[in-house]
């Protein structure tokens, strides 16, 4: 099996909000860069949007890293925004029984509104 050059991508919109962007396999061999990253990212904000429409593969140890995030930034009433438009993803999601600790958005246009509070955010679809 090939694998797909990953790329790791943090980059902070206008308005402050950590936005990382993710490519390729996310399994036992990236999960520690994408840890460090978002570690880093969590330092200095509550929020962190993660984009994952351009993940090929992803099992529960590439899925780790975003967990660990997300209940490191609960108990402050942050959290880790999803970008997902891949159902083996979603699935992936729902039988490791942690769906419920990330907000999930699937239109790109939607990426940033994703920090908007629920009152004024659009609905997806």
């Amino acid at each position: 099996m090939t694998k797909t050059p990953v790329t790791h991508d943090i980059t902070v919109t206008h308005d402050g909000q950590a936005v990382v962007t993710l490519e390729g396999e996310q399994d036992i061999l990236t999960a520690p860069r994408l840890l460090t990253l978002l570690s880093a990212a969590a330092a200095t904000r509550d929020r962190i949007l993660v984009d994952l429409r351009n993940v090929t593969f992803m099992d529960t140890t590439g899925l780790e890293p975003l967990v660990r995030t997300a209940r490191r930034l609960e108990p402050t009433g942050g959290g880790v925004t999803l970008v997902l438009t891949d159902p083996r993803l979603r699935k992936l999601l729902v039988r490791s029984r942690v769906d419920n600790l990330f907000t999930q958005v699937s239109s790109p246009r939607y990426i940033y509104s994703a920090f908007l509070p629920a009152a004024r955010r659009p609905a997806d679809g």
